[in-house]
Parts: C-alpha cells; structure tokens; sequence
C-alpha cells in the first residue's frame, strides 16, 4: 500500500503489535522512530502520521491533515453481471485502484444464483474498495453495490448526457478502441458475466441504448477485460491530470 486509509480524521491514533498495518509498518516498509508515513481519510483529506514505536511492540501516530483534495474518480461507471466470488473481488479493487466512479453488479441469466449469497457481499468488498485506494494513492472510493437487476445497475448509475456502452465478443460490430467519448463525459460500460450475455440481455441492451463493442477476438476473463476496457476509455481523462 502507499498511503493508509482512515475511515475519519483524528490527531492521535495507536495500533496493535498485531495489527497488519503495524506489522507492515515494522516487516516491509522499515519504519523507524520519528518517520513519516502517508496517511488518508476515506473522502477527505490527505495528510502525514509522525510514527513513535512504543516497547510493547505497539505503534503510536501523531497526524497532521492537509486540505482536502478534489475527487479523482473518473465518471465511469461499470455495471458488471454477477461472476464467481473471487472475480467480483479482483474488479472491486481494481476498479478502486483505476478510479472509476462506480461498480454495480447484478444478476444475469447465465450467472450462478448462489453468487448473491456469498460473504464478499457483507463486508468485504468495502475493504477491497479502501485496498484499491490505498495502491492508488488516493482518498477517493467508487459506490459499489450489488443491485437486483441490470435496469436498476442503469438507473443508478444514469446521466441524461451518458455514453452507453457494452462489451461483447461475439455480436458487437465497433472495437471500445474506436470510442472517444467526451472529455467530462458519463460514461456507463456493462461487462458481462463469466458466460457472456444471453440473447435476450443483448436484445434489452440494445434497447436500452447500449452500443455492443468489442477489444478484438479473444475471450477475456471478466476482470481482465473490465481493467482493459477502462484503460481504453479513461485514456482522455488520465491525459488531463
């Protein structure tokens, strides 16, 4: 990680001995006495941590906080048919980590029911979000929700100026590549379950004004192609910062 994550501001915190962020802070990053270490609050702002080691083998930090710095997520949402547990974490920080505003998942008719049920869905996805952040160097987290339809991944993530966008291998007649969407466009890219679309999600997508596209003839893993897709089209937005 390259900053650590706080869910609020304090002047003073204490860690455990075995707390993973003191055995980070000890064992990979070689925290001595009197150094500083990036710190974060989710949303807020940026700031330094003054580390003093304590005999107990607990660390004490003393905080100094910054302004608040303006959001880096980039108005992309991603709307993603539910996969396999393992895939959902992988998306959920590495979508953190790339910025992308929002991460909506929701069941598909080639998808696994018992995918809803999975424990990812109680707690741990909100710390794969702060993860992600924390890689990126950011305070900024994406929503992330598990909704119960593709239309309500739609509504909550709808701007009447979105571009709307899903990926497909198999019927898409226009490669992602060849979209250039606006500079401070909405940008809504749905990516499908581990088994693709069904016939009928294709005929919805359509009528819902999603264009079919396609990152040539390969059949990506979904995490794969959702880290792929948005290297294509948050090109423009990364050229501004």
């Amino acid at each position: 990680m390259n900053l650590f994550l706080l869910e609020q501001a304090a002047d003073r915190i204490e860690w455990s001995a075995k707390d993973p962020r003191t055995i980070h802070l000890r064992n990979t990053l070689k925290v001595k006495n009197g150094d500083l270490v990036d710190f974060g609050v989710v949303n807020g702002p940026k700031g330094k941590g003054r580390v003093s080691w304590q005999n107990s083998g607990e660390v004490e930090i003393f905080l100094d906080w910054k302004t608040p710095h303006p959001s880096d997520l980039i108005p992309l949402s991603i709307l993603v048919g539910l996969s396999r547990p393992q895939t959902c974490r992988k998306i959920i920080e590495q979508g953190s980590t790339l910025g992308v505003s929002q991460i909506l998942f929701f069941p598909t008719e080639k998808g696994e029911v018992s995918y809803t049920k999975s424990s990812l869905w109680d707690e741990e996805w909100r710390r794969l979000l702060v993860k992600g952040a924390e890689q990126a160097f950011s305070c900024h987290l994406p929503v992330c929700e598990k909704v119960s339809c593709l239309e309500e991944a739609i509504e909550k993530s709808a701007s009447i100026h979105s571009l709307r966008l899903a990926l497909d291998v198999y019927e898409a007649n226009r490669a992602l590549a060849e979209v250039k969407p606006a500079v401070g466009q909405p940008l809504q890219l749905a990516i499908g379950p581990e088994r693709g679309w069904s016939d009928a999600e294709r005929k919805q997508l359509r009528k819902l004004d999603f264009e079919l596209c396609h990152m040539g003839t390969r059949v990506l893993r979904v995490e794969t192609a959702m880290v792929a897709s948005v290297g294509c089209l948050a090109e423009a937005f990364w050229a501004l910062t």
